[in-house]
């Protein structure tokens, strides 16, 4: 009976395997074609744009080197890249909102959901009191950028601040 479980098992584990590389294709394609339509978009509202798209070093040429390994870790850094990049008053409103729009019909979610996660982890991390690993500090920077002139958000402007130097020199 054990024998027999154990050549099931086996049997098996090949099959997983290929359903995890499908999922990892999946992932991967979704993450690309994410990319893909923010730049279809951009080149939609203004033909400035081509040169970020298709110039020298261009989203299409790092898509292109990203596509001749596969790597599913640079996808996700570029599709998190083409967020931060969109979402830093590249657009106007009314271009952002027609932009999350059309992701959302797409892909069932925008930049401004991807925003909202992040506003919960940070938020978590501040319940927490401190930044645990890089990913979580480089989120606080990243957040601690976007606010450090507006003075209305001063106190939380500081908070994020010395959570930030608290990761960096750990007390000892």
């Amino acid at each position: 009976m054990v024998r027999r479980l154990r050549q099931l098992i086996f049997q098996f584990e090949p099959v997983n395997m290929e359903i995890s590389n499908l999922k990892k294709d999946s992932d991967y394609s979704v993450l690309r074609q994410w990319c893909v339509t923010i730049c279809d978009f951009l080149l939609s509202i203004n033909s400035e744009f081509s040169n970020l798209v298709y110039g020298k070093y261009g989203v299409m040429e790092v898509i292109g080197n990203i596509d001749k390994t596969h790597n599913l870790r640079k996808m996700k850094a570029l599709y998190k890249e083409m967020n931060i990049l969109v979402g830093e008053d590249m657009l106007s409103p009314k271009q952002m909102d027609d932009l999350n729009q059309l992701l959302k019909e797409k892909f069932g979610h925008n930049i401004a959901d991807e925003k909202d996660k992040e506003t919960e982890i940070i938020q978590k991390i501040i319940k927490r009191g401190k930044i645990r690993n890089d990913r979580e500090f480089e989120l606080v920077k990243r957040r601690e950028e976007e606010i450090w002139e507006d003075d209305s958000q001063m106190e939380y402007a500081e908070t994020l601040r010395r959570m930030m130097g608290d990761y960096e020199v750990p007390e000892v």
